[in-house]
């Protein structure tokens, strides 16, 4: 299952969210700290602690780019773009 890191506050998440959302994505949505010194978990798997960050289903990591993230759900699971 697809993993968001993301916070409720960051307006690019909530992008994320809703693509995700409108898609009918089914996900792991995490929550990390304001204070990006605290985002350790964030950091190792992405190495940087910018969000949001999906990590996909098959282990790609898409780190701090809402945009990327979006284009990338909408190719991959846009029924209706293909």
């Amino acid at each position: 299952m697809m993993k968001l890191y993301q916070a409720e506050w960051c307006p690019f998440c909530a992008r994320v969210r809703a693509k995700m959302t409108d898609l009918g994505l089914s996900y792991i949505n995490i929550n990390v700290p304001r204070n990006k010194a605290d985002r350790k978990e964030l950091m190792e798997i992405s190495g940087q602690a910018g969000i949001p960050t999906l990590v996909t289903e098959d282990g790609l990591v898409i780190a701090d780019d809402d945009d990327e993230i979006i284009a990338h759900l909408e190719e991959r699971y846009d029924r209706f773009r293909r």
